[in-house]
């Protein structure tokens, strides 16, 4: 029974993030997202209150698999055992933003757009900045303290995410080519790379061997 209930809720899911990303949320209903998953309308509401609630669930889900995938490769790129170098760590980082927007583009764009429309979907993705900005902020206060040039890191953490976020947007709204993206992003990093440490400090290496991979980003 859990089995099957577990099933309906990811058919609903998947359902709901297509209908979205190509219909957009406000064209899309309950009854339609019902109708694509092959369920019951009463069925929807055995797992979401409304759609909105299904939208949430949605991005939590997708966040979650991106902050995972990334703790990951950083893990195994040697992130927990002091193996990855500065330059390394904020590309990483860059990459995270990348993939983050870009495993499902058009979903994000409906997630951008309702920010200026919905008080409950800005809040979401605005507390989901904020973890991004404090996972930025430990991250580099313990795997590179000693290299740093900035001295509030926090505030630093957030400029960095931000410009991150302005760069990526661009990115997803040219469309450009692998190489002209590859480009715009290894110069994002370089910029960030020089505004947060200082390159004439040599120890500009992970020191992580007191972490755990749980605080890797």
């Amino acid at each position: 029974m859990q089995k099957r209930a577990e099933e309906t809720r990811a058919k609903l899911m998947r359902a709901g993030a297509e209908l979205i990303a190509r219909d957009g949320y406000h064209n899309t209903s309950s009854k339609k997202i019902a109708r694509e998953a092959g369920v019951a309308i009463g069925s929807f509401y055995n797992h979401f209150a409304d759609k909105k609630a299904l939208l949430v669930a949605i991005f939590s889900d997708h966040v979650g698999e991106v902050h995972q995938m990334v703790r990951e490769r950083l893990e195994g790129e040697g992130l927990a055992r002091g193996g990855v170098e500065s330059r390394d760590l904020i590309a990483d980082i860059v990459g995270q933003a990348m993939r983050l927007h870009h495993y499902a583009p058009a979903f994000h764009r409906q997630m951008s757009a309702l920010r200026y429309t919905d008080d409950d979907i800005s809040k979401l993705l605005a507390d989901e900045n904020e973890r991004v900005i404090a996972q930025l902020t430990a991250t580099l206060s313990t795997a590179t303290p000693n290299a740093l040039r900035v001295s509030d890191l926090g505030a630093a953490a957030r400029v960095a995410v931000a410009a991150v976020e302005a760069v990526v947007h661009e990115i997803l709204l040219d469309d450009p080519d692998e190489t002209e993206r590859q480009r715009r992003l290894a110069a994002l990093a370089e910029m960030l790379h020089r505004y947060l440490y200082d390159e004439g400090k040599p120890a500009a290496h992970c020191r992580a061997a007191d972490r755990t991979p749980s605080d890797a980003v």
